[in-house]
């Protein structure tokens, strides 16, 4: 299985912030002095605006976030977690434990603001099938690389181990994702969970998928 394809780092490709890091912008305040995980960091867009809002950022790029100890060497615990397209892919399990070191590196009662895939994008079961939530587009920038879709009840069903929700919308996100990840072939029919969640408790709860 392919990894997702790195992202450019030169400031002419960096555009407007998620609506998820504006709105986590907007909770925090500027000079709030809380520190935020950017997880999955792209292109930098959602780093630099949450820089530029004063808020003290660790940001953890695509290619360090696809590999199984992403946070083995982070021994900090954040405020918040901005993940905005790192939890998108992989399967079931490999985006639970990756929500579970997120979970491990949070505060207690730390945000998460995060992107999960949904059932309803229009490249659900298309491609090559991983599993019954999985597939891996056969061309493009993404070709090779998992992507995992959720329908309301599984996407409640993983948070629910370590996060309370607050709130969850499922948004068509096609004038949104970052385009250097989709260069060859723009999306049609993109969408994507945006979800806002707590930290509800020290989880010590070995890591489950979502059924």
């Amino acid at each position: 299985m392919r990894k997702p394809p790195a992202s450019p780092q030169a400031r002419d490709t960096i555009a407007t912030p998620h609506p998820l890091t504006e709105q986590l912008i907007d909770r925090l305040g500027a000079g709030s002095g809380d520190r935020v995980l950017d997880y999955a960091s792209g292109s930098g867009r959602n780093t630099a605006a949450l820089r530029d809002a004063g808020v003290t950022v660790v940001a953890i790029d695509d290619q360090r976030a696809a590999c199984p100890t992403t946070l083995a060497d982070v021994d900090e615990a954040f405020d918040a977690v901005l993940s905005t397209h790192g939890l998108l892919h992989g399967n079931v399990p490999a985006v639970a434990t990756n929500l579970h070191w997120i979970a491990d590196h949070l505060k207690m009662d730390g945000l998460l603001y995060a992107t999960f895939g949904s059932s309803r994008d229009a490249r659900f079961g298309k491609g090559t099938r991983i599993d019954a939530s999985t597939f891996a587009p056969i061309d493009g920038d993404e070709r090779g690389v998992p992507h995992t879709y959720f329908d309301e009840r599984q996407v409640r069903s993983l948070l629910a181990v370590e996060f309370e929700v607050e709130s969850l919308q499922e948004r068509g996100v096609d004038e949104v994702v970052g385009s250097w990840a989709h260069r060859k072939r723009a999306l049609r029919g993109a969408v994507h969970w945006f979800i806002v969640a707590r930290k509800r408790y020290c989880a010590e709860t070995a890591v489950v998928t979502a059924r």
